[in-house]
């Protein structure tokens, strides 16, 4: 445990096997998965001020192509806006991005906080739940998107790398 938690850059599987001298790479990446669940504090504090929401595909081969994939898990990605950072994060798979993602946001964000998001209309009843609502349209250009939420985009290209697993809940084979 204190490996996982001290390293600056993040633990993966592979070290873990090293560290502990595992002969299965594939019980290596099942406690690390484990440790990292555990770390989740419940009932941790919800985002707040300007948060910046999007959805992401990760995990499968291939593109993405539009809203749906058959081989690709969809996550929904908040990023708290800290300054010209990011600031704290929360994600969650979501069976689609239709308003399936709208108990997500009543979870990991404070009523009040603006709610910066693209123009999809699952976010239409995002003001009446009791935020403010940012728009911003991209008419699906993914340079616009990078440049009007460079937060939610920056963790969403983190999640390809590294949510994955947390996604599928699958170990790789």
């Amino acid at each position: 445990m204190w490996w996982v938690t001290s390293l600056k850059t993040g633990a993966s599987a592979l070290g873990l096997q090293r560290v502990l001298g595992l002969g299965s790479y594939q019980t290596a990446w099942t406690w690390l998965h484990k440790l990292r669940r555990a770390m989740v504090r419940p009932g941790r504090d919800q985002l707040s001020g300007s948060v910046e929401v999007d959805e992401s595909f990760v995990g499968g081969r291939g593109g993405a192509q539009g809203r749906s994939t058959a081989s690709k898990a969809l996550i929904v990605v908040a990023a708290e806006a800290e300054r010209r950072g990011i600031g704290r994060i929360r994600m969650r798979r979501i069976p689609d991005a239709s308003a399936a993602s709208l108990p997500f946001i009543a979870d990991a964000i404070g009523p009040g906080s603006v709610v910066h998001a693209d123009g999809w209309h699952g976010y239409d009843r995002v003001r009446q739940n009791g935020y403010r609502h940012q728009v911003t349209l991209l008419r699906g250009d993914h340079e616009l998107a990078v440049a009007r939420l460079p937060r939610a985009h920056r963790v969403g290209r983190v999640a390809e790398a590294l949510v994955a697993g947390y996604a599928s809940r699958r170990c790789p084979s």
